[in-house]
């Protein structure tokens, strides 16, 4: 076997309960590991180590459990399941959702002070079901300054959080349902007509197919690239947890310390280090992708210098690692490769519309659901997120402007940047509200909106890093492979979210509660 399909088998019950427990068992591990060890960041990645290091560890376990003669119901569409529930449990209680979501309840109330003038400009228009604090009280309220600060008596606030952290998991499962439907409509085009490569499906193949896992596990080679590539994140762990250890460095130096003289100085940061992942992956890649990589990242720092060499002032992106001018122009570029998806499919995209509006049966077969109600399903997961955000306190017409141009241009773009290049992170340089501002003024939609859109901001539009429609889209073409369903795909994919959610949120409470967040990482 190489990759074709095989007759779907299903998976057993038994399986999902398992994938349940890992799934809570990763999202703590990944939490922990991410908010207190900090050096190690699991699920930064969309071919996530934290989900790729446990599949690997319970591959293993399966396999000697398999040669003592246990543990021989398991097939490959089981181990399937597990791998699947894996990465979305690392998504989902990382910099998915929930690294990113629990700050907010509480942010507003520690953080507001005269001068950034919160409590005027943000808090009287808190939907208060949003947030973890009372936004009639007063500031520092013991919910938020004990999440910063540690526990000093009592217990956990539990009662506080569950209705902030219930509406806002609410919108990321409307979310997870849009983007899988929208993932159904896209496979066909994608996979069947254009013929993309999905390259994260590289390894699983190679791992649940036997006759491809003898061959791959038996080569030297592999076992050479694993410890080329193991053995200096080892030693680094190993620092990490004991400073007194040797560390093996892996940044090599800054380009500014090169270019210490105008304009050559007003470079965009710049740092030049190793990534033995990334060499792996790139092995992969076609070689005309990988220059134009280089040449118009070049590019953009050249750019730089032209500008401070006519006495152009150099303003960064808010909330991006990146210069302003650079973060619209990758703004529009992304508008454009999405117009460019759209008439390169027209013709399917036309037909799946015309059959869904006419309620025709649908030819398609295998599929998670037919085409016709992954376009309904995908419209209602829409208009419900658009009814959440208009009760939250967002105007209608702002709402459906923002989320149109997130699904159907950033997690489109993005997605595709993983199907077809390989792409390891999903990390955009503009927010949707960054091109609606360009249309448009904060007076214009009123103080709720703009104030609930900052929540948007920092818990969805921001960072697409665990993004689920790549994983979503990976995993329609992993099930025919190894023998499951794809209708399967959203009853394992809904347990394995809701279940690393309870987990990875129970646990960044306790862990914020115990150490106090400004001890933890601090990215979010």
């Amino acid at each position: 076997m190489t990759g074709e399909s095989q007759a779907p088998r299903g998976f057993h019950l038994r399986t999902l309960v398992v994938g349940a427990v890992l799934s809570a068992a990763v999202a703590y591990v990944t939490t922990y590991s991410d908010m207190v060890v900090k050096g190690m960041q699991l699920g930064v990645l969309q071919f996530a180590p934290g989900a790729v290091g446990s599949f690997l560890l319970v591959y293993g376990v399966v396999k000697l459990l398999r040669a003592f003669g246990r543990l021989r119901w398991m097939t490959a569409a089981d181990l399937l399941v597990i791998y699947l529930m894996l990465f979305a449990a690392v998504f989902v209680s990382t910099r998915g959702f929930t690294e990113k979501l629990m700050p907010a309840p509480v942010y507003l109330n520690y953080f507001a002070d005269p001068i950034n003038q919160y409590a005027q400009r943000f808090i009287p228009y808190v939907n208060p079901a949003l947030v973890a604090f009372d936004p009639q009280g007063e500031l520092k309220q013991p919910v938020a300054v004990e999440f910063y600060e540690s526990l000093r008596s009592g217990s956990l606030p539990w009662g506080k959080w569950i209705r902030p952290l219930g509406m806002w998991f609410l919108l990321y499962l409307l979310l997870a349902w849009s983007l899988f439907c929208l993932g159904v409509i896209l496979r066909r085009q994608w996979a069947d007509h254009e013929r993309l490569t999905f390259p994260h499906t590289v390894l699983p193949t190679r791992l649940l197919d036997e006759s491809l896992a003898r061959q791959f596990l038996r080569s030297p080679l592999t076992w050479m690239g694993f410890a080329l590539a193991f053995t200096p994140f080892l030693i680094n762990g190993i620092h990490l947890a004991v400073p007194t250890f040797p560390q093996i460095p892996l940044l090599f130096w800054n380009v500014q310390n090169l270019f210490p003289s105008p304009p050559w100085n007003q470079m965009f940061g710049t740092s030049i280090f190793v990534s033995f992942a990334a060499m792996g992956f790139a092995y992969f890649l076609p070689n005309d992708l990988l220059f134009s990589l280089w040449f118009f990242f070049t590019l953009t720092r050249l750019a730089d210098v032209v500008a401070a060499s006519y006495g152009i002032e150099l303003q960064n992106m808010p909330s991006y690692p990146t210069r302003h001018y650079i973060g619209y122009q990758v703004a529009g570029a992304y508008m454009v490769i999405a117009l460019v998806f759209v008439r390169s499919g027209w013709g399917y995209y036309k037909q799946v519309v015309q059959t869904a509006l006419r309620r025709q049966p649908s030819p398609d077969t295998g599929e998670a659901f037919s085409s016709t109600w992954a376009v309904w399903g995908l419209i209602a997961g829409f208009v419900a997120i658009v009814a959440w955000c208009v009760w939250a306190g967002i105007n209608v017409w702002l709402v459906v402007a923002l989320w149109a141009i997130f699904l159907f241009v950033t997690c489109t773009v993005m997605a595709r940047s993983v199907a077809e290049a390989g792409f390891l992170m999903t990390e955009t340089s503009f927010k949707p509200s960054d091109i609606v501002g360009i249309f448009s003024t904060r007076a214009l939609w009123g103080n709720s909106s703009w104030t609930h859109i900052a929540f948007l901001d920092a818990i969805f539009f921001r960072d697409l890093r665990g993004m689920l429609l790549s994983l979503f889209l990976d995993s329609q073409q992993l099930a025919p492979r190894h023998g499951l369903r794809r209708a399967a795909l959203p009853l394992l994919f809904g347990v394995a979210i809701v279940v690393a959610f309870v987990s990875a949120a129970a646990s960044e409470l306790w862990l914020h509660y115990t150490r106090g967040g400004v001890n933890l990482y601090g990215y979010p």
